[in-house]
């Protein structure tokens, strides 16, 4: 049978179809075990809520972990924890962060038998501990858990929130909140001996957390009774409330006066939002018409937040959640603030949008300065723009910095632009750039000695700031090359070699002897360039002693210097100004902010010698696993190269490369770094 192939040929495809099926099972289910034991190892170490967030996915031996991170060192202990595991061998984090509490805001608000908890909780068990205690001080009562997760927020504030809601069930109505470091608690206590037992309890709070107000209140004592009068039926106490969650979905409950008003409400939210709209509205005809017009202003403030609630309960309004984007930050709180209408504010906490990556940064030039992009904080923008009109002198300052969360923790905004802005001063003009961490300072200084000051300073920033400079001198103060040798020292020729000692020779003893010969007068000119101009006519011949000597000739004048030739680099770096070229995710598209910075490069380039050659380099994150990152950062660069081509730059003088994700400038473990590694940058090419 051995010798018949035709026999048991056709029997070795199917084995070998089965054998590959076999051991590509066999990979999916050691796959599949190497992330179950990868992310069991993180979960048992980092969750939020006590649930794990990462999802360990293989690629063969290589671990990818996604979710979202509670902390910012969770990603390479992620890692760490990952390639621990026998069988990983290496492991590279691609998750997300929770976004920072900055500012941070939380409160809790009691009306009748409902508590309404709102605001930023950390990520480490701290919603159910409040929801517990809630439970626990209100019997029996509804708890509304409108919280959301945050990170960076102290323990000592979650410990405050624990005492507020614990003194919450002695008031009625009441509530406590806190906005940055700062506890308040406002309520009604049934007597005096409450209100003390309040304060004392609230006197010593958690270290790090300032009082901001304990306002505790107790009824007037009441007159004398009248006679009883017949039971009168009292009016419903208005009880409405939206909330918009973070997909855009809004929740409409309570009661309303009519169902026309129902009907016209519910149109409202559908209007404003593109999620769903669940209605859980009642209609109670003995409530105030004025229900109505609040609550359809409630709506439409509410298309300003990202997520958060609108509540009306009797005639107090409060309002909580985090701002869409800056434009609604500046302006929904004086709008919520400003109206008239017979409500009264209750709990008003709107926190700023997270923006990533949080950017700053200052132009200066001969108009004046310009501030632009993020401040953390309304204090920390009025700061920035005092210390800017202080420098400026008698200069315009103009400030279009907009208030938003996302600054990078561990950096002190104050410190940092305080340093940016004296520096910026010291140059003639320039420009300052604030993206993530990374600090670049651009532009022309009055000598080399200042510049060298200004880069020393921004050097002294250190981690986690990445400080960047880019100064460019006079040329004057470029020194110039040494001078010439004097003539005189051009002409004197190195001393003979000792010459061997002439035969004898016979001479006449009646002739004098005759004088040295000095060296001839071609050991001391310079050889003429070439080609060699027409000989001169001979000049007369001394003779001393019967030997004619040549008359040295005066030797030609020196080459005129060539012309300095300009700092390319430099050039193209002061140019852009601190301003960079990044892209969306796996995106090759020109922004329109781009147009500008090539504007500027484009006359830059034209600038530079014709020799020359940009380097258009393109770069990708990591983030793309579909092996596409090297044509996607040639795409990048090859998209600018069209731009500047388009604004007349030479196309000899640009040169196009894609480096991948292989030149990070910094960390591929959150969207802020992220964000700056997709980008295209230009440098100067050494001449050969």
């Amino acid at each position: 049978m051995l010798h018949q192939p035709r026999r048991w040929l056709p029997g070795l495809l199917p084995l070998a179809l089965l054998a590959g099926w076999a051991l590509s099972w066999k990979q999916e289910a050691i796959e599949a075990d190497l992330g179950r034991r990868a992310t069991e190892a993180i979960g048992a170490v980092s969750t939020i809520d006590g649930r794990p967030w990462a999802q360990v996915s293989m690629r063969g031996r290589d671990a990818v972990i996604t979710g979202t991170a509670p902390e910012l060192d969770a990603s390479s202990r992620a890692e760490d924890l990952s390639e621990a595991q026998f069988g990983i061998r290496r492991a590279d984090a691609a998750n997300d962060f929770l976004a920072p509490a900055n500012p941070f805001g939380w409160s809790a608000r009691r009306v009748g038998q409902i508590i309404v908890l709102s605001g930023q909780v950390s990520p480490d068990g701290a919603r159910a501990r409040l929801v517990e205690a809630a439970r626990k001080a209100f019997p029996g009562a509804e708890v509304s858990d409108l919280m959301t997760l945050a990170r960076d927020i102290p323990a000592a504030a979650t410990r405050a929130a624990e005492m507020g809601i614990a003194q919450l069930g002695k008031v009625t109505p009441g509530s406590a909140s806190i906005a940055g470091a700062a506890f308040r608690f406002t309520g009604t206590a049934a007597d005096a001996a409450a209100k003390a037992d309040i304060e004392r309890a609230l006197a010593t709070l958690p270290q790090g957390v300032t009082a901001g107000g304990i306002n505790v209140t107790v009824p007037a004592p009441a007159a004398a009774e009248p006679p009883p009068a017949p039971a009168a039926i009292l009016p419903p106490v208005a009880d409405w409330s939206a909330i918009k969650a973070e997909d855009g979905a809004i929740r409409l409950e309570g009661s309303v006066p009519s169902e026309e008003a129902r009907q016209r409400i519910l149109a409202a939210a559908r209007a404003a939002t593109t999620g769903p709209v669940t209605d859980a509205m009642a209609v109670v005809p003995t409530l105030p018409a004025a229900l109505e017009a609040k609550a359809l202003a409630a709506i439409e403030q509410l298309k300003g937040l990202a997520n958060g609630t609108a509540r009306i309960a009797g005639t107090v309004y409060s309002f909580t959640g985090v701002a869409a984007n800056p434009e609604a930050f500046e302006t929904l709180a004086a709008a919520v603030r400003g109206r008239n209408d017979g409500y009264t504010i209750g709990d008003l906490i709107v926190a700023p949008p997270v923006v990533s990556p949080f950017t700053w940064s200052a132009r200066r030039g001969p108009d004046g300065v310009a501030l632009m992009g993020f401040a953390p904080s309304a204090e920390a923008r009025e700061r920035v723009m005092a210390l800017a009109r202080r420098l400026a002198g008698g200069t315009t300052v103009s400030d279009e910095t907009r208030i938003a969360s996302g600054f990078p923790s561990g950096v002190d905004f104050a410190a940092l632009t305080e340093t940016a802005l004296t520096q910026l001063f010291r140059l003639e003009e320039g420009s300052v750039q604030l993206t993530g961490n990374r600090l670049t300072l651009a532009g022309r200084a009055g000598n080399a000695v200042l510049a060298e000051q200004v880069r020393e300073a921004i050097a002294r920033l250190g981690a986690p700031v990445v400080g960047v400079t880019d100064i460019a001198v006079p040329v004057a103060d470029i020194p110039p090359p040494p001078p010439p040798p004097p003539l005189a020292i051009d002409l004197t020729p190195p001393p003979p070699p000792p010459a061997p000692a002439p035969p004898p020779v016979e001479v006449d003893a009646a002739m004098p002897p005759p004088p040295e010969v000095p060296p001839l007068a071609a050991d001391l000119i310079p050889p003429p360039p070439p080609p060699p101009p027409p000989p001169p006519a001979p000049a007369p011949a001394s003779v001393s002693g019967g030997v004619a000597l040549a008359t040295p000739a005066a030797p030609p004048p020196p080459p005129a210097p060539p012309a300095p030739r300009p700092n390319c680099s430099v050039i193209i770096q002061t140019a852009l100004e601190g301003d960079r070229i990044l892209f969306d995710y796996w995106r090759a598209e020109q922004k329109a902010e781009h147009g500008a910075v090539l504007d500027r490069l484009a006359a830059a380039i034209k600038r530079c010698a014709p020799d020359e050659r940009i380097e258009i380099a393109g770069h990708a994150d990591i983030h793309n696993w579909t092996g596409g990152n090297q044509k996607l950062s040639e795409d990048r660069a090859g998209i600018m190269r069209d731009e500047l081509l388009r604004r007349g730059v030479a196309a000899e003088s640009l040169v196009v490369i894609g480096y991948a994700a292989t030149r990070p400038v910094a960390p591929n473990d959150s969207e802020a770094g992220r964000a700056l590694n997709r980008r295209v940058e230009f440098h100067v090419r050494p001449r050969n």
